[in-house]
């Protein structure tokens, strides 16, 4: 019987997290792309006419095209006329919330609608190259099922790093519902207002039982949540420990939405792993991040949008400048990090615009001053880094999974053709291929 139990636990103790991403047995689908260039992420070169040999979902091999009689009577794919790059991540997105693009409206939505929407969500954002995410902050643990779902292949969609809800004080980012709207007042709120170090500890635990891979709490407000003022520090460092020390037992990370540069202050001083946002950080918040090497996740993309695109009107109501001031301080604030040496991580903040548009946050990132090979090693080496998979992803290496894409032209001279890709691989299966 105690037999019966242990396996019991090793089996369900592991199938909720997406660290143990292959819940299947692979199966022996050997595969080798013929690429006209690769680029090698870790050295910032481009490798010409290479061959990559693919077996049970990794890189068994890097070869010379030269070669190629070698493998006659192989599964060949020929990207000749393309380069290929390790898939990119997102650390910033949110596959189980609908896109604030004016086709649906959140408020009226049911819940159980929103992890449906996320399997589509989840097929675009892989097929614009994004083989891997790190979603902060899915509704009632939609994007807990979602992952699962993905792991499982039931359904299509990049290899998700999830937080579950937020965690959020009253009155917090997130919090939504009053006595004016008491219709947002969902059961349980899914913004979870928690306040003081027991609340905060006790929902830290809960989302952890319930198969989160990392924690998210939110240290300032933030736009979109009514009252809520998204420069303004919420939890005091006390409280953010309360979780930090929950996350740290159990081999977990946090992420601190943080716009303000108090509460970005008071994140990194609790101990977080992350800032997401960081839109009013000063030089003080930047030394402190490189002190305690924390990183830095700036979503060009959300705020380009939200600010220039007029797409959102609560975070334009929420700025009492002028939209396009504030963002060219973002943009301003962005370089400054980059410059200082802050390490920085591509998040978009996926959903405040259409889901798979992702990669077109790299071109505002070159424009704002971050060398075009960094900014896909924000996307690569350095997410993979933050995520913790750095061993198995984030680059073309023997060994890795086999996370590929392809592009056609030179992404070092234009980093905007990472916005059209014509193959993605994940996990050693292929998703799309070139059109004839």
């Amino acid at each position: 019987m105690t037999r019966i139990f242990l396996a019991l636990f090793l089996f369900y103790g592991t199938i909720g997290h997406s660290q143990n991403v292959a819940l299947k047995p692979r199966q022996n689908d050997g595969k080798i792309i013929w690429a006209g260039s690769m680029l090698d992420v870790t050295k910032g070169t481009i490798i010409t006419d290479v061959l990559v040999v693919v077996e049970n979902g990794a890189i068994i091999k890097i070869d010379s095209a030269s070669q190629k009689d070698r493998y006659k009577g192989e599964d060949i794919i020929d990207l000749s006329d393309h380069t290929i790059l390790p898939g990119l991540i997102d650390c910033h997105s949110h596959l189980t919330n609908p896109s604030f693009d004016g086709t649906i409206d959140v408020y009226e939505l049911p819940i159980a609608s929103y992890g449906i929407l996320g399997t589509v969500y989840a097929k675009q954002t892989l097929q614009a190259g994004f083989t891997t995410v790190r979603d902060v902050g899915g509704y009632l643990y939609s994007d807990v099922a979602l992952r699962d779902a993905i792991n499982n292949d039931w359904v299509v969609g990049p290899r998700m790093y999830v937080s579950g809800k937020a965690i959020t004080m009253t009155g917090g980012h997130g919090a939504w519902g009053n006595w004016m709207a008491p219709h947002l007042e969902l059961e349980p709120n899914p913004g979870n207002p928690v306040d003081g170090e027991v609340e905060v500890r006790k929902l830290a635990r809960t989302l952890i039982k319930n198969g989160v891979d990392l924690l998210k709490i939110n240290a300032t407000g933030g736009f979109g949540t009514a009252n809520s003022i998204p420069g303004a520090a919420s939890f005091t460092i006390d409280e953010m420990k309360a979780a930090v020390n929950e996350a740290r037992k159990r081999g977990i990370r946090v992420a601190a939405h943080a716009h303000g540069a108090d509460g970005i202050k008071n994140a990194v001083r609790a101990g977080v792993n992350s800032i997401e946002h960081g839109t009013f950080l000063d030089q003080e918040s930047i030394d402190l991040m490189i002190e305690n090497e924390v990183y830095l996740v700036m979503d060009l993309l959300a705020a380009h949008v939200s600010l220039l695109e007029n797409k959102d009107d609560i975070s334009k109501k929420a700025i009492d400048k002028g939209n396009q001031k504030v963002y060219d301080d973002y943009a301003i604030n962005f370089n400054e990090a980059y410059q200082k040496g802050v390490k920085m991580a591509f998040g978009t903040d996926a959903s405040i615009f259409e889901h798979g548009r992702n990669a077109k946050q790299f071109h505002l990132m070159v424009k704002a001053g971050m060398k075009e090979m960094d900014a896909i090693r924000s996307a690569t080496t350095v997410a993979a880094e933050l995520i913790g998979i750095e061993k198995t992803t984030g680059s073309i290496e023997e060994g890795k999974w086999a996370d590929i894409i392809a592009v056609k032209g030179n992404l070092l001279n234009d980093i905007t053709v990472l916005e059209k890709v014509d193959f993605v691989m994940k996990d050693g299966k292929v998703y799309k291929t070139p059109k004839k």
